[in-house]
């Protein structure tokens, strides 16, 4: 008979080889008019490529307000919506859906990054959106683009 308190699991794995778990993801990611205006649209689509993100749908020039303050929506009771709508569509912007592995994070420090190097100190005028999280990026993507993802 065999006794049950002697018998013991031993993982699938190691500390050598640590479980790393990620997800194919989609967000949102927009280009403000101030990258087209300093001419750095095609360093930041070149950051993107390199993170091994790809670009799944896009739409380039002057957005509708109606789509901007949609995806701005949660600010629409703050003082400064009207002015940061007024910026965003006074020039060609880039809108897209992103697609990778944890690509909103990825997304997001990549944001962060390009913002520290190409917009030091900027808060307004800091070259690019993208969404917050997975939920963030859904609603902003439907709005956008009327579809789901």
């Amino acid at each position: 008979m065999i006794n049950k308190t002697n018998i013991q699991f031993t993982p699938l794995y190691t500390k050598n080889y640590p479980q790393t778990f990620t997800a194919y993801e989609k967000t949102f990611v927009m280009l403000k008019p101030d990258s087209f205006q300093r001419n750095v649209d095609g360093i930041i689509m070149k950051k993107i490529n390199s993170k091994g993100l790809k670009v799944l749908n896009e739409w380039e020039g002057i957005a509708p307000r109606k789509k901007l303050e949609g995806n701005y929506s949660q600010y629409k009771d703050k003082p400064f919506f009207t002015k940061w709508i007024d910026f965003l569509s006074s020039g060609k912007i880039k809108a897209m859906i992103i697609g990778g592995e944890d690509a909103v994070s990825a997304v997001s420090a990549l944001k962060k990054q390009v913002r520290e190097e190409l917009a030091p100190g900027q808060k307004r005028f800091n070259l690019m959106h993208s969404s917050d999280d997975v939920e963030s990026a859904k609603r902003e993507c439907m709005n956008f683009f009327d579809t789901e993802i």
